[in-house]
């Protein structure tokens, strides 16, 4: 039984919604200084994120139903297209974390003063502000949410065939020619 369907739709409507809001914000200077943004942001990335670890797993579930049909071939690059996704919105989760963590003071209780994680925390404080206080974070965004529409419209000519609608069969013919 293909379960697949059933998890891949809420990845994909989560962190779209989150990239285009974090994307947003980098352009829009009103949107940044919404007090309510980093909240919702951080909602939809994290349950974004545990949805799409989700499809990875009943993606791999999935892939002995894909193998008997004429179409296997486009799975060799839908998985480690998702996988690298699913990768790039996890390094933005952690990065969150890191900084949510700061601002609740939780970090220093959990360190407390032994000097070996007090320096791995500083490390880990130093790459989540790289990843969120920089134009990383904006790359980081539209990167995975790339990878987001090339995964799903591989995961579609999987399902529908090549020719499915327009844009399907331009991300296939993106990979092969024909």
């Amino acid at each position: 039984m293909n379960i697949h369907p059933l998890f891949v739709h809420f990845p994909i409507g989560l962190l779209v919604v989150y990239s285009v809001l974090e994307i947003g914000a980098y352009l829009s200077p009103t949107l940044r200084r919404q007090s309510w943004l980093f909240s919702v942001k951080a909602f939809l990335l994290f349950a974004g994120a545990l949805a799409a670890f989700a499809a990875l797993i009943t993606g791999g579930m999935a892939e002995e139903l894909v193998e008997g049909s004429g179409r296997a071939y486009i799975l060799e690059v839908h998985s480690p297209v998702a996988g690298a996704t699913t990768l790039l919105y996890l390094v933005l989760a952690a990065a969150y974390i890191v900084r949510i963590f700061d601002e609740k003071g939780w970090s220093a209780r959990i360190v407390g003063s032994n000097s070996f994680l007090i320096r791995v925390l500083n490390v880990k404080r130093y790459l989540a502000h790289l990843v969120l206080d920089t134009r990383v974070l904006p790359v980081l965004a539209l990167l995975a949410l790339v990878g987001m529409t090339v995964t799903g419209a591989l995961g579609a000519a999987i399902v529908y065939g090549p020719g499915a609608d327009p844009f399907v069969s331009f991300i296939y013919h993106l990979f092969w020619a024909q």
